[in-house]
């Protein structure tokens, strides 16, 4: 476990780009943009919602897909239907003292995609960027308190692995604005990730497991998701590192049960982001083949 932990960490905070071949292209549709690495899908952007009922279910990512086509995220499953894939959310959604909308369950908050653009790097890799504007419609008037700006990073395929950068930049539009976790002690909220078998999954971050526990637990800035080694599973290991205003994140929620991972930022407290000062969220998502982590 400690070796699977070591590889991954070295994986997310120490390799850069690297030339290759292989380039990273996008495909357009009404509601999505498709990344692909040599016309293998690498991933998903969901910029419209496919149900009037649920106005806030986009702007996140899924399916993510392994190097062999493996699916890893699931959308809407049946034991929390607002979970989706790779997303960032949060509960307390604020203007001053009142709590606006509830970003986590898609309550009061929904989004317009303003714009994408996608540009080819020379290094093979591929951004694609994600205007956004943030509107809560809980109000006899919608409001619009954000604008957010999500930029999706694809380094191209290599033995080693896949590597996923997320870049946002959210700012406010709307004085008062901050953006709380669950009110509770767990303060879950930020960027999350939904993968397949959960209740399966192992963790590690700085060489050691991790276990789950109810609350936020700190660990090391990087951590990692393995399944067992079975047919039955995917043979890929998931590495995930976050940083908010550039300081990383060693704060997380785990769950070895159905539902879904995240690094905490910023906790039931809110984080208040005044219309001169964004908030800005990197997270890069690693997937490695299980063989190469377990080295």
């Amino acid at each position: 476990m400690s070796k699977f932990a070591s590889a991954l960490a070295a994986l997310l905070v120490l390799s850069a780009p690297v030339a290759a071949q292989a380039a990273i292209d996008a495909k357009l549709a009404p509601d999505s943009v498709t990344l692909t690495d040599n016309d293998r899908t690498v991933l998903v952007y969901r910029t419209r919602t496919n149900d009037p009922a649920e106005p806030g279910r986009l702007n996140y990512v899924h399916p993510l897909y392994a190097p062999d086509g493996t699916v890893l995220t699931e959308d809407r499953p049946a034991d929390h239907l607002h979970q989706r894939g790779l997303f960032w959310s949060w509960h307390q959604v604020r203007l001053g003292d009142e709590v606006v909308a509830d970003g986590w369950f898609m309550k009061g908050l929904t989004f317009f995609v303003r714009g994408t653009k996608f540009q080819g790097q020379p290094d093979g890799s591929g951004v694609l960027t994600v205007d956004v504007d943030w509107i809560v419609n809980s109000k006899p008037e919608l409001i619009y308190v954000a604008r957010e700006s999500t930029k999706v990073t694809v380094r191209p395929a290599t033995p080693a692995g896949q590597r996923i950068e997320f870049d946002t930049t959210i700012t406010a539009r709307a004085p008062g604005l901050s953006l709380g976790g669950s009110d509770d002690v767990k303060g879950y909220g930020g960027f999350s990730m939904r993968l397949v078998q959960p209740d399966r999954l192992s963790f590690a971050s700085r060489g050691e497991a991790v276990t789950p526990a109810v609350e936020a637990l700190p660990a090391g800035p990087a951590m990692g998701f393995a399944w067992p080694v079975a047919n039955a599973y995917p043979a890929w290991a998931v590495g995930l590192a976050c940083k908010a205003q550039g300081q990383p994140i060693t704060r997380w929620i785990l769950r070895r049960e159905l539902s879904m991972q995240n690094c905490v930022f910023p906790g039931r407290a809110p984080h208040a982001i005044p219309i001169d000062r964004p908030l800005r969220l990197e997270s890069t998502v690693v997937i490695q083949p299980r063989e190469s982590a377990a080295r």
